[in-house]
């Protein structure tokens, strides 16, 4: 994630605050949900990776704001 607009500096890999990481293969007809860590402040921009050599395709992508997290 990142609040640097990509149409005037495009991301530098693994310079920018990672939010969630998916350990593999997302299976066909799958939802994932991966959720940001507490203490990440919130950002404008989300940058989607994947090693070039895979495929990269999905039909639905939505992010949304989470409520606050509880303080333990």
């Amino acid at each position: 994630m990142t609040d640097v607009s990509p149409l005037l500096t495009a991301p530098t890999l693994w310079n920018y605050d990672l939010c969630g990481q998916y350990p593999g293969a997302v299976p066909l007809g799958a939802t994932v949900y991966l959720p940001c860590a507490c203490h990440l402040p919130a950002h404008r921009y989300v940058i989607l990776q994947f090693d070039m050599t895979d495929a990269f395709n999905f039909c639905e992508l939505e992010v949304s704001i989470r409520s606050k997290c509880k303080l333990l």
